[in-house]
């Protein structure tokens, strides 16, 4: 009886994890088909304007990094590979800060982590290059259709998308794909 029940639960939860997975593959597909993020007629999907707050609460808009390329990381402290990706972004902040812009995109939950928590995260561990934000009201989240962290998010100076990885990504990585926004 016991081992049946062990199955039935593996089973439920292999069954949310495959809905969870598809979920987060198929709804940007979904939002591209209501025009949330457009193709242009060279088939590059442009990444619409959206809002987030910087650490006094301030609404910036994405439409303001545009120019140069761009690198957003969705991330929070409670995520242990999100934790472990910092140093290799404030290292990539440091050497490629003037020519790509980068926007940290902080989701803490307002009722376990606050601003403070995370600027003080950032400070206590030495990450001086990284100015975050914070995606409070959860528009980056939902536009990307993400349920992943980390993920970055990768778009080229007129905010078209280029590239993402979902998952721990690390310097060599991140960079090998600014090198080649930056060589467009």
């Amino acid at each position: 009886m016991k081992n049946a029940k062990q199955k039935i639960a593996l089973l439920s939860l292999a069954i949310l994890m495959v809905a969870a997975i598809v979920g987060g593959l198929i709804k940007p597909y979904i939002q591209n088909k209501d025009n949330d993020i457009s193709s242009d007629s060279d088939g590059r999907m442009n990444i619409p304007n959206f809002q987030y707050t910087d650490r006094r609460g301030n609404t910036v808009d994405f439409d303001s990094l545009r120019g140069k390329p761009i690198v957003i990381n969705f991330w929070g402290t409670w995520c242990g590979w999100c934790v472990e990706e910092m140093a290799d972004f404030n290292q990539l902040v440091k050497d490629y800060g003037e020519d790509v812009n980068f926007l940290f995109l902080n989701v803490a939950n307002s009722q376990s982590e606050t601003v403070q928590d995370v600027l003080d995260f950032l400070q206590d561990n030495g990450y001086d290059a990284i100015t975050t934000h914070f995606d409070s009201m959860g528009e980056g989240i939902y536009m990307f259709g993400i349920n992943s962290f980390p993920t970055t998010v990768y778009a080229d100076s007129e905010g078209n998308l280029y590239d993402a990885a979902i998952g721990l990504t690390d310097y060599d990585a991140a960079k090998e794909v600014i090198e080649a926004m930056l060589e467009e």
